[in-house]
């Protein structure tokens, strides 16, 4: 149907502005100065072999500055076996941004999964947002589950399958399990404390449904489910950077890692309420991907001497 008023404005195109580069906040110092991943061994128990789990955050890729991640990626295959993105790939949620950061982890030449972080939520383009990732092949999760099957590292013929769970999260606070404010209760944060409980559900289901028969399960998330991993940032901004709702839920199944991102200040190691492993990797904290090398532990003894 015509539209009068429409057809009497003139369209306008709105310029992309260009955003002066800041290389200490965008650049960390160590992101490309060619040396191999910062890596962590971490025992699994009952893990047939070693496999190589390479995880980072936080890219925040917009189109009108440089892009420096695309060398850096095309390292993982000589590095790890699978990468982990935990959210905020893009800073505004435009699809070209989208692009920009699917075809670089495209590159890596490992399996790739990631989750939403806060600022790729604003994307309105869900859809394209899906397929931009999908042709890229990279497995975006969101309240769901994977099984990545990988090769062994020590050689053995037995490949190693890991479950992965993931989710963006939300904010919400950590108060009264762990240090934090208690903020007062108006409507903005029980709009918050509402959908974290949201949030925290879906995690809760998605790893009650997710199957069992694997070697290993880990938690991939954007907000933080604990207070111990968020470093230097302002105590008045824990209720925006995660909640313990989150905690509680991970605490209830068995999961053996926990890696997020968002907490551009925090610090890289942590754990939940009931003794979770958690890992921030964000790139504002890692500088680039820290490769986790996943071998295996001691098994439980059984009562009764059973193997």
């Amino acid at each position: 149907m015509p539209n009068p008023l429409r057809d009497r404005l003139p369209r306008r195109r709105t310029p992309v502005r260009k955003a002066p580069v800041d290389r200490g906040r965008w650049f960390p110092a160590d992101l490309l100065d060619g040396q191999p991943f910062a890596r962590e061994r971490l025992l699994v128990q009952g893990l047939p072999a070693p496999v190589r789990v390479a995880a980072i955050a936080d890219f925040h890729a917009r189109i009108d500055r440089p892009f420096p991640f695309p060398s850096l990626l095309a390292t993982v295959r000589d590095q790890a076996d699978l990468l982990l993105v935990a959210g905020d790939l893009t800073d505004n949620g435009r699809i070209e941004e989208f692009a920009l950061v699917a075809w670089a982890l495209h590159d890596a030449g490992v399996p790739v999964v990631v989750v939403p972080g806060n600022h790729d939520r604003r994307c309105l383009r869900r859809v394209a947002m899906r397929e931009t990732l999908a042709d890229a092949g990279v497995i975006l999760l969101d309240g769901g589950s994977t099984i990545v099957t990988l090769p062994a590292t020590d050689g053995t013929d037995r490949p190693v399958r890991l479950g992965i769970v993931g989710i963006g999260g939300y904010g919400g606070g950590f108060w009264p399990d762990e240090a934090g404010p208690r903020l007062p209760l108006h409507r903005a944060t029980q709009a918050f404390a509402i959908r974290a409980r949201r949030e925290a559900a879906r995690l809760d289901a998605t790893l009650a449904a997710a199957p069992d028969d694997v070697d290993a399960r880990l938690v991939l998330m954007h907000y933080s489910p604990t207070a111990t991993t968020l470093g230097r940032e302002p105590i008045v901004k824990y209720w925006m950077l995660g909640n313990v709702e989150l905690a509680r839920a991970i605490d209830r199944h068995h999961v053996d890692l926990v890696i997020h991102g968002h907490a551009h200040l925090g610090n890289p190691s942590g754990k939940t309420i009931g003794g979770t492993r958690v890992r921030n990797v964000a790139t504002q904290v890692i500088g680039k991907p820290v490769v986790y090398d996943l071998v295996p532990g001691p098994v439980p003894a059984v009562e009764g001497g059973a193997k």
